[in-house]
């Protein structure tokens, strides 16, 4: 698979999925992760198999708090989503950074538009994996490359839910600064639903914890890079206005677009 170290980071969220939608004593349900994990199995090469074989142990035996919080993050996303999509007809949902997510086919997905976003070596990978179940738009592109914000927004610029799950961590502040200001700049009465760190977690014991993590399930170093001092600092990357946090690390920040 012809991925960045970065989007490699997706495998092990699908995988986690897939794992919970198996385990019987969980309540998460995610048929299409399943699906999505076997077809990319069946794809990968030989070391690719065990990293996943490997992700796939450790969240399915040894790693289970981990694993229950995890869907539990992602499924207060969707619940967000869902409440957005019932309370303001036509909104368009942009799953930003998408990796192999299957939220499109957990949504309740009446009267709203779907686009994924992400580099262009994922989405086609996404595409060999999912790509006669897809009937939603994907747009191939760094998400720091804001030419993806003038062809969303051709036709109006409000009533849209921007979701980012398992991104802003990755990146350096500027380049957080870069992508929440260009969003507050160019879209408006809308919703941003994104998960996040304390900034503590990115720093010396934690960051060096997370690297070795990394580099245990995937074979390299990928701590994390970004993280907030309190929720409350979104408000000063733009014209956001802080709605709710919820969860343990990462957690859950929604906030509206002004």
């Amino acid at each position: 698979m012809n991925l960045s170290n970065v989007s490699k980071t997706a495998i092990i969220t699908m995988t986690c999925r897939s794992a919970q939608t198996e385990n019987p004593k969980s309540d998460f349900n995610d048929p299409m992760s399943v699906q999505s994990l076997r077809r990319l199995t069946d794809l990968a090469s030989e070391s690719e198999k065990k990293t996943i074989q490997k992700i796939k142990k450790m969240y399915g035996k040894y790693s289970k708090k981990e694993a229950q919080s995890l869907v539990k993050r992602v499924s207060s996303i969707d619940r967000i989503i869902n409440d957005y999509i019932l309370n303001n007809q036509d909104c368009t949902v942009i799953n930003i950074a998408c990796g192999f997510d299957t939220r499109y086919w957990r949504l309740d997905r009446r009267d709203c538009t779907y686009i994924e976003l992400d580099l262009p070596e994922v989405i086609d990978q996404k595409k060999a994996l999912l790509g006669d179940q897809i009937n939603y738009k994907m747009i191939s592109s760094s998400v720091l490359d804001f030419d993806w914000i003038d062809e969303v927004t051709k036709e109006r610029n409000s009533n849209f839910v921007l979701v980012m799950e398992g991104l802003l961590m990755y990146f350096k502040e500027e380049d957080v600064k870069k992508l929440l200001g260009a969003i507050s700049e160019r879209f408006s009465n809308s919703l941003l639903v994104t998960d996040a760190l304390d900034k503590k977690l990115t720093e010396g014991l934690y960051k060096k914890i997370g690297d070795w993590s990394s580099k245990l399930l995937l074979g390299f170093e990928l701590g994390w890079n970004f993280g907030f001092e309190k929720a409350e600092d979104i408000e000063t990357y733009g014209n956001y206005s802080l709605i709710g946090v919820e969860g343990k690390q990462p957690y859950v920040i929604t906030a509206s677009i002004k």
